[in-house]
């Protein structure tokens, strides 16, 4: 996993309920982040396109030139930005466009038309309007454009990131002094070549002058450049296709079930008289019937995939805490299904009291009722409504040795199963590659985006509580020779 230039968790301050990056940590309310491509590029889009059309090297020296001679004109402007340019005075533009018109070709600039129309922008038309353009081809220069400066980090996004500190260098609103880093950097930028191992140190050198923009945002042109583009454009869906996981983990569950039927033959007892037996054959049905509808209605792929492995690890670690603990709590299994009936009681005592369980409601009442009387009459059963044992889940995970299994698998479960936003922009956004869009998310309503199959973290989830039993009760000599690879605990 490539994690350069990235920090670690380690790295972060935990304050207050809330753990805040390395840099917010530093910079806190001075912090305002600054978008290149979302703010500063439309401003400098035209540029771009000088970049683009003649190549860098020719492309460079024309900006270079223009910018120059920009930076000779007694105008107020510091930074070579198409919004204060197309705003400036009559006269002002006028001056503007002919130097760029004695290194550009009309057409060059021409789809910036698109966006600064003749009605409103008539001096710029006058100079760069080319008739024969059509409406589909401007619009696809500035996709074309918008895409390739899209990464603030690129080559070609550099070049374009040095031209703008151009302008503000050479009307002295930037100075360097010998000795640093940028000096250089200014000064053979242009002259060498991308492959050069001097760039490595020059492009960063470059971002960074660049980043340093001060200047108050134009947030009115920039809201009009990405809506005016959106909308006439439209979205380009795009999803990850994810395939069903080829397991044998069907022959797996199959050898279980006949374990866990020859498990309730030979202590029939037990289940009619030890918590600890029912609790624990009782779970780990559980998890099966859930492990096979997750196979058999094609979930793997699913948002309900998801909450299925959620809830077999849960039930595990369950299962894990309950066997830890029944040394210092001799009616631990009792007591869990006494806390579990109680959460019945407690929903039967408000459906009792309320009309929202009609005839048509998947909540059976008299099922309710039948089940909270069924270890005792439910006026001598409390109800707790507090974390079993008082334990929370996490300290739960961390009491059986799980942590990393909290930590990783069941937050990140955990996100679907209370449906934050992750586990939807994931799931039910997908991802518009069009450029024009800043590549935003779209709702995913005709269900293409699949998701990573869950049956390999199942299965291994499945297999830890197997072993869990197995070192409880003696497991039959076939199984434990099918699977060796189990740990048996007896």
């Amino acid at each position: 996993m490539e994690t350069k230039w990235r920090s670690r968790l380690s790295d972060h301050k935990y304050i207050k309920g809330k753990i805040i990056t390395p840099m917010n940590s530093i910079l806190g309310d001075k912090l305002a982040l600054n978008s290149w491509t979302k703010e500063r590029l439309p401003e400098y889009l035209w540029l771009g396109l000088i970049l683009l059309h003649y190549g860098r090297k020719e492309g460079l020296e024309i900006g270079q030139r223009i910018l120059y001679l920009l930076s000779r004109l007694d105008i107020d402007i510091y930074k070579p930005k198409i919004s204060q340019i197309t705003n400036a005075k009559e006269q002002e533009q006028r001056e503007i466009y002919d130097i760029i018109n004695r290194f550009v070709e009309p057409a060059v600039l021409s789809p910036l038309t698109i966006l600064f129309r003749g009605d409103k922008y008539e001096l710029f038309n006058k100079y760069f309007y080319v008739r024969e353009q059509t409406v589909e081809y401007r619009l696809s220069i500035i996709r074309e454009a918008v895409k390739e400066f899209n990464d603030p980090q690129s080559n070609t996004t550099t070049d374009l990131r040095y031209l703008i500190i151009c302008l503000p260098l050479y009307i002295g609103k930037i100075n360097l002094f010998e000795g640093l880093n940028g000096v250089e950097a200014i000064k053979n930028y242009s002259l060498i070549e991308h492959e050069d191992e001097r760039m490595r140190l020059y492009r960063s050198s470059i971002r960074s002058l660049e980043g340093l923009d001060f200047e108050e945002k134009n947030d009115s042109y920039i809201s009009y450049f990405w809506s005016e583009l959106g909308m006439l454009t439209d979205c380009k869906p795009m999803y990850i296709e994810f395939r069903e996981q080829i397991s044998d983990v069907n022959l797996f569950i199959d050898d279980t079930k006949k374990v866990l039927e020859q498990l309730l033959l030979e202590n029939k007892k037990n289940l009619l008289e030890d918590a600890k037996f029912n609790v624990l054959l009782g779970s780990t049905v559980y998890m099966t019937k859930i492990f096979e509808e997750l196979i058999d209605k094609k979930l793997e792929n699913s948002i309900l995939g998801r909450h299925a492995f959620r809830t077999i690890l849960e039930v595990y670690i369950m299962m894990k805490y309950l066997l830890m603990n029944e040394n210092t709590n001799s009616s631990i299994f009792l007591d869990y299904q006494l806390y579990g009936v109680g959460k019945y009681k407690h929903v039967l005592l408000r459906a009792r009291e309320s009309s929202i369980v009609d005839e048509n409601s998947h909540i059976e009442i008299p099922i309710l009722n039948a089940l909270v009387n069924e270890p005792m009459f439910e006026e001598f059963l409390d109800i707790d409504v507090r974390y079993f044992d008082t334990q929370s889940i996490k300290k739960k995970f961390e009491i059986v040795d799980e942590k990393e299994l909290y930590e990783i698998y069941y937050e990140y479960d955990n996100n679907y199963v209370h449906g934050f936003w992750g586990a939807i922009r994931e799931s039910s956004m997908i991802f518009c590659d069009n450029p024009l869009h800043k590549y935003h998310s779209i709702p995913d309503i005709e269900n293409y985006q699949k998701l990573p199959s869950v049956i390999y973290d199942t299965e291994k989830v499945f297999r830890k509580h197997i072993e869990l039993l197995a070192s409880q009760y003696e497991f039959p000599d076939w199984y434990k020779q099918k699977y060796k690879e189990l740990n048996y605990g007896i």
